[in-house]
Parts: C-alpha cells; sequence; structure tokens
C-alpha cells in the first residue's frame, strides 16, 4: 500500500495543505515547529481513525477553526485507488471510504496499515503499563481487525461489572456478570497470546543477521489474574470466586486484561532495569519492523511506515540497518530536522518544509 497524496483542511498547524508523494515515499526535513510531526500524524490518523500521539480529536484543530478535515489517495499493492476521508466537526466525526459514509471508524483497520515510530515509543520498555497495552492492542487489532469488538466487548463487561460491584447485588447477577468476564476475557487474551507467539518467533528468526542482539530479546506478558492464558473459563471463574470479597471492598474489578502488562526481557533480564538506552531504542525499532512485515504475511497489505526523528538518536551503523531492512519493501515517510538524513536515504524523495511554507 502507497500514499499518493493527502490534503490538510484545519489540522494542527496546516490551514489547507495538499502533499504529493512517491512510491517509495518521503524524506520530510525541516526545523522544530515546522509541522513535521503533524503531517506524518495526519498519515497515522488516516489509518486507524484517531491520533497516534493520543490527542483527542478537538485538540488536532488548527487555533480558532471549527472542524478539520483530512483527505487521502492510497493506492493499494493490487493498484486499485483507495480514497480516505476523515472530518471532525461539532464533536462528530465522519469517515468516508470512496466518497461512501461508513459508519464503523474501524473498518479503516480492514484496509490501511500505518505503523508510526517516535522517539517516545522508548516508553514500550520503560512507561507505564498503559503504553504497552495501547501499543499491542493497536497492534493486534490491524492484524486482527475482528480483535476490535472482542476488546470493546471485555471493556464494557468490566465497566457493567465494575458498576454492580458499587452497589448491592444478588449472588446469581453476580455468577452471572462473573462468567460473561471469564469469557471475554479469555477472548482478549488467546488473541494476545497468539500475537505474543508470532512476535516471540519472530526475534528468534528475523534480523538477526543486522541486529544480532535480536534472538536475546523476548516480551513477556504479566497478567493479573496469576492464570496461565491458555486456562479454561471455569479457571477464570473459580479465581473470581476466590478474590470476591477484596473486589467488593474496592468496588472494582482486580484482574483482567485492562489492567495487565508487557515485559521486555534482554538475555532472561528485565530491559527496563538493565538494558542500555540503545538497547531499548534498537529492540522498539525491531519490534516495529516485525509489526510490518507480520501484517503484510496474515493479511496481504504492505504497511506505510513513518519515522518521527528517530534517527538522530541512532549511530551511522544502525540507521543503514534499519534502511536495510526495509530496502523499498514498503513506503516510508522520516521526518527529520537535518538534511544528511537524505545521505543515508539516498533516492527518496526530499521535502523541506520551510521552503514549501515560503512557496505556498
Amino acid at each position: 500500500m502507497e500514499l499518493a497524496r493527502i490534503r490538510l483542511e484545519n489540522f494542527r498547524s496546516y490551514s489547507n495543505r495538499e502533499f504529493c508523494f512517491e512510491p517509495k515515499g518521503s524524506l520530510i526535513i525541516g526545523p522544530n515547529g515546522c509541522g513535521k510531526t503533524n503531517l506524518l500524524e495526519a498519515i497515522a490518523y488516516c489509518g486507524i481513525g484517531k491520533s497516534i500521539r493520543f490527542h483527542h480529536d478537538e485538540d488536532l484543530l488548527l487555533f480558532d477553526a471549527s472542524f478539520f478535515r483530512v483527505c487521502s489517495e492510497f493506492v493499494s499493492d493490487t493498484d486499485n485507488p483507495l480514497h480516505v476521508a476523515l472530518s471532525f466537526s461539532a464533536a462528530k466525526k465522519l469517515l468516508k471510504l470512496d466518497e461512501l459514509p461508513i459508519r464503523q471508524l474501524s473498518r479503516l483497520f480492514d484496509v490501511v496499515k500505518v505503523i508510526y515510530c517516535a522517539p517516545e515509543d522508548l516508553l514500550l520498555v520503560s512507561g507505564a503499563p498503559r503504553f504497552r497495552r495501547q501499543y499491542f492492542d493497536l497492534a493486534i487489532a490491524q492484524l486482527y481487525p475482528q480483535y476490535i469488538p472482542v476488546l470493546r466487548n471485555y471493556l464494557h463487561v468490566v465497566e457493567q461489572r465494575n458498576a454492580m460491584l458499587k452497589r448491592s447485588y444478588q449472588k446469581e447477577e453476580k455468577r452471572s456478570w462473573d462468567i460473561r468476564f471469564a469469557e471475554s476475557l479469555k477472548e482478549v487474551w488467546d488473541y494476545r497470546h497468539r500475537y505474543l507467539e508470532l512476535v516471540n518467533g519472530a526475534f528468534e528468526g528475523q534480523f538477526t543477521t543486522i541486529f544480532p542482539q535480536a534472538a536475546a530479546i523476548r516480551i513477556n506478558y504479566q497478567p493479573t489474574l496469576k492464570l496461565a492464558m491458555d486456562c479454561s473459563v471455569e479457571d477464570i471463574h473459580r479465581h473470581l470466586q476466590d478474590i470476591e470479597a477484596r473486589e467488593k471492598q474496592w468496588q472494582r474489578s482486580l484482574v483482567g486484561a485492562h489492567l495487565d502488562d508487557y515485559e521486555f526481557r534482554f538475555r532472561g533480564r528485565a530491559m527496563k532495569l538493565f538494558a542500555s538506552q540503545g538497547q531499548r531504542r534498537i529492540s522498539v525499532i525491531i519490534l516495529k519492523l516485525i509489526q510490518a512485515r507480520l501484517i503484510e504475511s496474515v493479511t496481504g497489505i504492505k504497511p506505510i511506515l513513518l519515522f518521527d526523528d528517530i534517527f538522530a538518536e541512532l549511530d551511522s551503523y544502525h540507521a543503514v540497518s534499519i534502511r536495510d531492512c526495509i530496502d523499498s519493501r514498503y513506503q516510508v515517510f522520516i521526518a527529520s530536522p537535518k538534511e544528511d538524513i537524505c545521505k543515508i536515504w539516498q533516492g527518496y524523495q526530499a521535502l523541506n518544509l520551510n521552503e514549501a511554507a515560503s512557496e505556498a
């Protein structure tokens, strides 16, 4: 999949701009504050229907604007065009695919695949658990779009079960919600377990010629409910009965996928504690490259890769290694304040936002 053009209206710092791109991608160059990240965010918005940087839609509006619109033209791997238009106005969002209004925003996950890489990705290793859950839930949804309703159903059950725990309830009502919780949790676990098996297998078998340390990386799942992920619904239900008094005291679900965590390990040790900054950075980049290969192999769609100023922290050897891994396999957009990025990514269209702004 390739992005051919994108038009932004009142999106972040852009009042009305259109960009055209080559099949290989583009090097987006300019000083801080010129709109590089905003452009990448707009491209990512066309793939997931919300800010990849966790902004609210209201925060994406140009100052004093009442609406924004992002219109993009993609070319599929079979050369079929796809037009994606997303607009936001009066607290409502509208998605159109090839001019047809689409009620379900999750439909985007079936047709557009975008992977965003940024300096804050280090939070996947050392940040709060919610960053890891958000990343992996998105990655799983890109691979298996049917995961989206499964996760939504689970979160709805958690919300309703928490509401029950805040008031008086009958034994049978508690049993009913416990069973629904156990069943929906098991479904979420099945998807997360399946995805981690693929990722950990790829760490062992891919990119080791360029990144020898990749084979020593593993991501472990850390459930709050101390059961194996291949346990039965009955096992989960029994555990909920054991902790009923504690949950009633705290008036909320104390275990489950909404609280679980992932741990990056390197040579058997927690990367959060023992890995260097460079090892964490390379590990996360490898994870994103694995994500791209999995999307391509499972869905048949080649994702678009967005690199937001991550090469400033890498030495030239690793920057070249990443380029060699991609090897024109995917369309790539790289934002950087330095023009020397062109020396590594030779043959890519260079878009200087300072020059483009002066011509606009």
